[in-house]
């Protein structure tokens, strides 16, 4: 069989099925990297650029590409691979299909994007559901609504996938759109480079010249004057040229502590949209979910039974069925639901870390203050009693040094910590 004449042909009449965009997105990097004969049938081994090509013409595309094939009056059996493309030599006067790769997922205009992570499978519930709504609508028209958009909420309830997913989207729909993905930390380190080797020009163009621009964690930012000033005046500049810029955070704009009051007057000019912890329901949903995408399947008991004692979001189910799975793998792929119960459970009841996020919102929540307010300046009552509480706690549960409590408490002077033990201690014993 002339494997490559056949996939040429398939091709020539797929082209006609799709619209020029969708065609070069999921078609021009392919290309016939082996063609294998077995017992009498043939083997067509397809090579593409990356795996989320793979992916989607394995699940959307196969039942088409099959067809044309057949009609071709050959049968093979068709396999797609991710492979680098390798010069094919053609034969004289035939023609060869030989498509750039694929811009939409290999190109430099795309950095910092994972194929995987997706509105589709974006497990969507009454925790998330208006930051799922606003990202579908700006992933269909960016820099025209909600721009800038932040989600927030605490660490694993699917922000980062939110942003991944609206340039993902973005990139499906209009392929020679520029896309950055960046941690306000990367943002920070490489603003600091471009300082230190003076290529602020450089650095500016990089970052002011995309038509997308995803920032995850700008809680980093807080304290960063210099680096605030730059990410403003980005923003802008992104703004104004009617491009769209989508962050994330662990916190509202508000609760942000040192960050400056134009860069939060910014953000609240677009969009805040929040994600909380998923209900019951939810974390069952997300379970199914990730069981579809490794193609593994768990009992019902075992799924109620991790979504019930699971108290984060996606990402501890996410690893808890990791630690599932790999028990199932070791007991030779038997599910013993009474064992994995008693093991997650185990697992569940050892005491968590204790960290300084958890301590902050600890007291913030008994006191009914927020985290932005109990590290600045105001010396309302009911403020300086949380922050001493809070001091005296970072002091006793993590033994931090006074200079470290001083930068969490908005740089307070060590001083003013090593003097909180005397006040804070009456209270204590007192109420």
């Amino acid at each position: 069989m002339d494997g490559q004449k056949v996939w040429s042909l398939a091709l020539a009449e797929l082209k006609n099925q799709f619209s020029a965009s969708s065609f070069k997105t999921w078609f021009s990097g392919s290309y016939v990297l082996d063609v294998k004969e077995h017992e009498g049938s043939w083997l067509l081994v397809i090579g593409v650029p990356n795996s989320f090509v793979k992916e989607q013409l394995e699940k959307r595309y196969f039942a088409q590409i099959e067809t044309e094939i057949e009609k071709q009056g050959t049968k093979a059996a068709l396999v797609f691979v991710v492979a680098k493309k390798t010069p094919v030599k053609a034969p004289k006067n035939e023609p060869i299909f030989s498509g750039e790769i694929n811009q939409v997922f290999a190109s430099s205009n795309v950095k910092g994007l994972f194929g995987n992570q997706t509105f589709n499978n974006f497990v969507v519930g009454f925790s998330n559901n208006l930051a799922y709504l606003v990202a579908t609508q700006v992933a269909k028209e960016p820099g025209r609504v909600y721009n800038p958009l932040l989600i927030y909420g605490p660490t694993g309830v699917g922000k980062t996938h939110l942003l991944q997913a609206i340039g993902n989207e973005l990139l499906t729909k209009s392929e020679g759109a520029k896309v950055m993905y960046v941690s306000a930390e990367k943002f920070t380190n490489e603003f600091v480079e471009s300082l230190r080797n003076k290529t602020q020009e450089a650095f500016r163009h990089k970052y002011r010249k995309v038509d997308l621009l995803l920032v995850d964690d700008i809680q980093f930012l807080s304290g960063k004057e210099g680096t605030q000033d730059e990410f403003f005046f980005t923003i802008n500049e992104l703004f104004m040229a009617g491009k769209q810029v989508v962050c994330a955070s662990d916190r509202h704009p508000r609760e942000l502590g040192k960050v400056k009051e134009r860069l939060v007057s910014r953000f609240l000019g677009g969009m805040a949209a929040d994600i909380s912890l998923p209900d019951l329901e939810m974390k069952m949903a997300i379970v199914q979910a990730k069981c579809r995408e490794k193609g593994v399947s768990l009992p019902s008991e075992v799924i109620a039974h991790m979504a019930q004692s699971c108290v984060g979001g996606a990402r501890e189910l996410e690893g808890s069925l990791v630690s599932v799975l790999a028990q199932v793998k070791l007991a030779g792929g038997k599910v013993d639901i009474e064992a994995l119960k008693i093991s997650y459970t185990d697992k569940k009841l050892e005491m968590p870390a204790v960290t300084p996020g958890k301590i902050i919102d600890a007291v913030c929540k008994y006191y009914k203050v927020r985290s932005g307010d109990i590290c600045g300046v105001s010396r309302k009552a009911a403020l300086v009693r949380a922050r001493q509480t809070l001091m005296y706690l970072l002091r006793k549960e993590l033994d931090l040094p006074l200079v470290q409590i001083g930068q969490l408490m908005g740089g307070r002077d060590h001083s003013t910590i090593f003097s909180v033990d005397s006040k804070i201690l009456p209270f204590l014993f007192n109420s």
